[in-house]
This record gives structure tokens, sequence and C-alpha cells, in this order.
């Protein structure tokens, strides 16, 4: 009699997701079966591509799984390495080519001073030095005409020349190339045969939209930052494929979603945020998955060098397009995240005038805070140990155990300088950061016309949920989530990515102007670009759904200012002009209080965001907890006095309730802080939530 065996369990899914951040690089593992697993390990800084592996030969040791099962991995990176090299002008040596009379255009930028009541203000020295810029005789004009062909002989002869004074890759960048890029790419051709192997970048093909400088300067930091970039990328695919990994690599974008990393190795100025834009993506679905549907959100991501503010609205993070990175614009639609210099590892110093300062510089990784062991320079995390935020001996993602005399001595070099004890020291740099924060996230949401104590808040990061409560006290913001594994949310989000892409069209035409075909024809040409994208990266992906949404940027006739007006698809294959006029017109009112319905109406560009669903388990993402004797008591220093705080671990907070601060609440990846005057509470999808008491 045969027996039957039962079939062979099918090979589980896996899913990783990584974040290079300034001191550690973390890593999220999960699979359809309920497997998660939260990862910290050093960042790697002169070798970037190195921390991200070391994380996975952690986590493939700490699982006993198929080899079938890692060749199916599905990862995502997201990482600060471009923003690092951008912010430190650490890229390439950049050689220019722009129209003939337009050799300034990077040193005159928009004439607007940084600091206008200051006599020494001075604008952002360009990425490209004058004497690296060229001009060529060619020219289009507005509306797309060539009235001077390109002299394919001079461009070469620059080309040759910038390549001679040391430039490494080759940005060309002429006028109105937007509306008619048929000269840049004759340039490039011709450099190309010249110059065999040289790279060669043009604004039209990484953002076709009108703004001279703007444009430039985008194309520009895409070429500065390229080849770090491509070494990372290369770097990873190559080990990746040592590790047995054979699926694709992808990476973050900057707005929320991702796409194959060899698409961003060659646009590599999509991705500039997308670590932070990760992490708002993140708190999103966090906030979901706690039941908070549509909710309103500001989100507060502490990590070792910088604080950084999002918004969330409905539920889904805000894109902006006028977002600036190190000084410089960045067209390209990003996740809206504002940083400041107040991370745990920002340096405390004493300025000329005797002032106790925080941050904005760093100690980064290596050699970290004092209480790293490492080095001696006072950070913001040797505050948080010397105030009992943090213990003596705890360690910092499961790794590094945190010492208490290094970080005392530290602070006490600090405090001689201006007569204060190292306590004073701690105190007051604890309350100089909240304050930095809390004056950023008011400045951000102010220009994103919120209303902050009608808004949560969410916070994550290695140091976020421990000034989480006192940052929202500044801020007149009442109830705080604590994602399950708030120190490693950036991975998450990253493992969680769905493809999402930006597309834009330029038009410029008067309203009136339009023809129904031409609607037509404008859209659908838009809607084939982002269609064809779609299609070449989900190739090797099942999707569960896609969508592409349409917007418009618009303004009335001689308004120098644009606004975006979501629209309909239908109204351009259908010519309904009306309904675009009238959309925008209600668009206008809404954010500047008035319109003006007799004006003549300009297009200028069309935009298409498109999103690809990618089905995924759900995450029971619960974040091991370090051994902590249940309800110890610490000597916890805040607000400029002393008290006694509960010590938990957040494995056992479901079993209690409902819990009064003062608490601290610790787990591997990250301290939660719960002050007095707050109660913290677990929920179902494992997040923590605390809430202000409200006096009666």
């Amino acid at each position: 009699m045969a027996i039957l065996q039962p079939p062979p369990d099918p090979v589980p899914r896996c899913f990783v997701g990584t974040d290079v951040g300034g001191t550690f690089t973390d890593l999220t593992f999960f699979t359809d079966r309920g497997h998660f697993l939260c990862v910290k390990v050093p960042s790697t800084p002169d070798d970037p591509g190195l921390s991200t592996l070391l994380g996975i030969d952690e986590i493939k040791g700490m699982l006993d799984l198929p080899d079938a099962a890692w060749a199916g991995l599905q990862h995502t990176h997201s990482s600060t390495v471009a923003t690092n090299a951008l912010i430190e002008r650490t890229g390439a040596r950049l050689g220019f080519i722009t129209t003939l009379g337009f050799r300034d255009l990077m040193e005159i930028q928009r004439l607007a001073t940084p600091r206008p009541t200051r006599y020494d203000s001075r604008r952002p020295q360009p990425l490209v030095p004058r004497e690296m810029v060229r001009e060529v005789r060619e020219r289009v004009d507005a509306g797309g005409k060539v009235l001077t062909p390109l002299d394919a002989q001079g461009v070469v002869d620059a080309a040759k020349e910038l390549l001679q004074l040391g430039a490494e890759l080759i940005v060309i960048s002429f006028l109105h190339s937007y509306r008619n890029p048929v000269n840049e790419r004759a340039a490039k051709r011709a450099i190309r045969r010249a110059c065999p192997g040289v790279t060669v970048e043009l604004s039209s093909e990484v953002w076709p939209q009108a703004r001279e400088f703007e444009r430039s300067t985008l194309t520009a930091i895409n070429a500065y930052v390229r080849p770090v970039i491509e070494r990372q990328v290369a770097q990873l695919v190559r080990g990746l494929a040592e590790r047995g990994v054979r699926t694709p690599a992808r990476g973050a974008r900057s707005n929320g979603g991702m796409e194959l990393l060899r698409g961003i190795a060659a646009r590599p100025v999509v991705a500039l945020l997308s670590g932070p834009a990760a992490g708002v993506a993140g708190a999103a679905a966090a906030a979901l998955d706690a039941g908070w549907h549509q909710a309103d959100l500001m989100t507060i991501d502490v990590g070792g060098t910088s604080a950084d503010i999002g918004i969330v609205r409905a539920g889904r993070p805000v894109l902006s397009s006028e977002e600036h990175i190190a000084d410089f614009p960045i067209l390209i639609p990003t996740i809206a995240v504002s940083a400041i210099g107040a991370g745990g590892g920002s340096i405390i110093w004493i300025d000329p005038a005797g002032s106790l300062k925080v941050g904005p510089r760093s100690v980064g990784a290596d050699p970290g805070p004092a209480c790293y062991g490492h080095g001696a320079t006072p950070a913001l995390t040797d505050a948080f140990l010397l105030a009992g935020f943090l213990a003596p001996g705890q360690k910092l993602g499961a790794k590094l155990a945190l010492q208490l005399k290094p970080a005392r001595s530290a602070l006490q070099r600090v405090g001689q300088q201006i007569g204060w004890s190292p306590e004073q020291v701690a105190d007051g740099a604890i309350r100089i950061a909240t304050a930095m924060m809390a004056a950023e996230a008011t400045n951000v949401l102010a220009r994103r016309g919120v209303d902050l104590p009608r808004f949560s808040m969410v916070a994550y990061g290695g140091a976020g949920p421990l000034v989480a409560a006192l940052v929202a006290e500044e801020v007149y913001i009442d109830t705080v989530l604590i994602p399950p594994t708030p120190g490693a949310l950036s991975a998450l989000g990253a493992a969680r990515a769905d493809l999402e892409a930006d597309f834009v069209r330029p038009v410029y035409k008067l309203l009136e102007a339009f023809g129904d075909r031409s609607m037509a024809a404008e859209l659908q040409a838009l809607a084939r670009i982002a269609t064809d994208w779609l299609s070449a990266e989900s190739k090797v992906l099942e999707l569960e759904g896609s969508l592409i949404e349409f917007s418009a940027d618009m303004r009335y006739d001689g308004q120098g200012y644009d606004v975006t007006v979501a629209v309909d698809a239908a109204w351009f294959t259908g010519g309904d002009r009306s309904a675009l006029a009238r959309a925008f017109h209600d668009a206008h009112k809404a954010a500047y209080g008035h319109h003006n319905e007799q004006a003549h109406i300009w297009v200028k560009e069309l935009r298409a965001h498109v999103t690809g669903r990618v089905p995924r388990p759900v995450v029971t993402a619960r974040s091991p907890a370090p051994p902590v004797a249940s309800g110890s008591r610490r000597r916890l220093r805040i607000r400029g006095g002393q008290t006694w705080a509960r010590v938990f671990s957040r494995s056992e907070l479901p079993g209690l309730g409902t819990l009064d601060g003062p608490a601290i609440i610790e787990q591997m990846d990250t301290t939660t802080l719960v002050p007095d005057g707050w109660t913290v509470h677990s929920v179902a999808s494992g997040a923590m939530v605390l809430s202000r008491k409200v006096e009666a």
C-alpha cells in the first residue's frame, strides 16, 4: 500500500527593506509566514553599500530558510548617500554647457538673498564654478521653434576643453529645451562621437520643465551625485548576487514609491530624499494599521544626524515640487520633508557669545557620541543618558552599550566654559533641541496651512519617541502614535512601498486656445509615458492594480506663480475646457482667497503620478525588547526638575492596560518617554498611543 506524502511546503515569500542612515543602517525583514525581524548595524559612510550587505548576512544567519526563498527575496533600499554627497559637496566635478549668452545662469540664480537683513549674506555657491561653464551657439524659442541650429563643432570643442580641465561628466541645459530638445540631443550625439565613454546629462531628459535655473540645477545635481550612487548600486547588486539573491534590486524614491535600482542609478535625483520619504510613507501606513483612517498627521523622525518633519493629509503623504535640499531647488515631486541638525549625534557646543548650542554638525557613526566610548565629543545622546532618558549599559540596536562616564566627562568640559554642571548642560541641550524641533514643525506646518491642534503626531527614528511628547507639548498636539518598530520605520516603509513615479509634459497654452483634439493628444502622450514606465518596472513583479492621477499647473494671464490643479482625464479626452477652468478657479480661491473668472488662464504643464500597487502580506511588526525589570524605577531629569520614572519593556505593555507617566518604555530599536501628564496604551496593531491628559 503506497503511503501518500504531504506536499512540500511552498517556498515562503520574503521581503526586506533597508535604510542607510548617518549612524545606523536599519533593516526590516518579513515573510508571508509571519516572520518579522528588525536589525540595526553600524553604517559604513566610506563604503555605504557594505552595511546593507552585512545586515543581510546577519538576517540570513538568524533564520533557517531555503535557498529558494533567498533567491526570490524582494528588496528595496533607501539611503541618504546622495543627499550627504550634495550637502557635503563631495560629488563629481562637472562641466556645464549652455546657450550662448547664458554662461552666468548658475551664478545669477534667482537674485534672491538668503538673509536680506544681513549685509554679508551671499547666495549659495553653485555646484558648477564659472570656469567650468561654456556657451555654444544654438537657439530654440519659447514655442519650441528652432531659430538657430546647434553649432556641433562648437559643442565638441567646449566639451573637450572642459574634460581637459577635469570634468568627469558633462551637463547640457539649453534655453527652452523643455519645449523642443532637438539641439540638446544633437549635442549629446556629437560629444559621444568625439569623446567616447563620456557621460552626458541633458536637462530635457532629467525633467523637461521651464525655469532655466531650476532645471539646470536639477540636472547638475543629478550628474553631481551620479558616480557615488552608481558605485553604491553596483556594490549592492554584486553583493546580493553573491548571496544568492536573484530578484532585481529596487530603490525607494523621494515620492514614497520605488523603482528598479538601475533606473535610480541613471537618474539619482529622483531618490535624493528616499530615506526620509520612506519614513513618512511608513508613518502613514502605521497610522492606517492602527485604525487611523484618513488621518492628518505631523511626522517626526529623529535619527543620528537630523530631525525630519513631514506631513500626511487625509492618510497620504504630501508631495511638493518646491522643496530645497542643501540650498538647491528640487523641481521633481518629493514627499515634503524639512530637516534640521538636531539628531542624537548633533554636537553640543558653546558659541563665541557663551550660548549653549546643539548641532547642526554631527559626530556621525564614527566615533559617535562620547557615550559610545570611541570619542570625546559631546552629543545629544550624551545628554539623554545623563538626564536618565537612557540608561547606562543600555544597548543601542542591541549592540552598542552606552557608557555614562565618558558622557559625563564630555558634558563637563562643555559646562566648564560657562560655569554649568554636566547635568545643567544635559538639561539645557534637551530643551534647546526640543525647541528647535518644535519651531521647525511650526514653520513647516504653517506653510502648508495646517492647524496643529487638529493634527496627531507619528514619532519614529532612534530618538523620535524619546522627545515626541515634549515636542507635542510645544506645538499643542495631544496624541502621539509610536509605531511597533519606530527605529526602523524608514526601512519598513521602503519594504512596503508601491511602484510610483512622476512625469511632466510641457503645454504652455492659453486654455481657450486648446482644441478638443490637442487636449486629448497632450493627455494621451503623457499617459503613454506613464504606462510604459509601469510596464517596464513590473515585468518581474506581480501587481494587484494600477492608477494614474493627472494634474495641471495653471495660472492667470500675467501671474508669476502657478496653482497645481487635480484634473479628471475625461476633461481632456472630452475637450471640457469649462470644467478645467472651474477646477482652477476653485483651487486658486482655496489657496489665495480669491479668483477671477474674467481673466485668461494658462495651462503650463500636465503632470502624471502613476502607482502600481504591489501585493504584500500583512506585517505584524513587533520589535523584540531588551530584558527590563518590570516596573523598575529610574531618576529622570525633565523640564528643569527631577522625578522618578517607572521603566517597562515594550513587549509587556499590551498586558498592562493604560499607564500614567512618568514612564520609560524600552525596546531594541528605541526608547519611548512618557512624561507626567501623559498616558500610554497599546493598540491591536502593536503601536503605542500617547495621550495628553485633559485637565478638568
